[in-house]
């Protein structure tokens, strides 16, 4: 009978040596580096997308201050800015009057204007297998 520790110890370091002599560590070791690299690229992507975003709010706060200050008087290229700036903040304005005025006219107070009872679930089934039950599917119209 063979030993299969000594022949699985044979089979163990052939295979070693094969792996050591096909670059097989080696292929693992770049795989390893490339996928470490796109971790890293993944979380400077992310980094790089909040930068934006934080820069992004900070013109904006920019703008903003801007046009409170300039608002009374702007200046040269930012007037039809300031204008449509107005118009757009004005529409604003008027939509939501609108909403407050269906808001005091409708209420908000949950009313309803019609009662709506709900039975009970099995209720609804019953009703509705009772429905079918006497259905006539040939003539597709509920049996006489």
């Amino acid at each position: 009978m063979a030993d299969y520790k000594e022949i699985f110890g044979k089979l163990a370091g052939k295979v070693k040596e094969a792996a050591d002599s096909s670059g097989v560590l080696d292929i693992y070791a770049q795989g390893t580096e490339r996928a470490k690299a796109l971790g890293q690229i993944a979380k400077l992507s992310i980094e790089l997308k909040s930068e934006h975003d934080e820069l992004q709010r900070i013109y904006t706060e920019i703008g903003r201050m801007y046009y409170e200050q300039a608002k009374a008087a702007p200046e040269g290229s930012f007037v039809p800015l300031f204008d449509q700036a107005n118009r757009t903040a004005e529409k604003i304005r008027e939509t939501r009057a609108k909403i407050d005025d269906l808001h005091a006219h409708y209420g908000e107070s949950g009313e309803r204007d019609i009662d709506v009872e709900i039975g009970d679930f099995d209720d609804i089934v019953s009703a509705a297998e009772a429905d079918a039950m006497t259905f006539d599917f040939e003539n597709k119209k509920p049996e006489a």
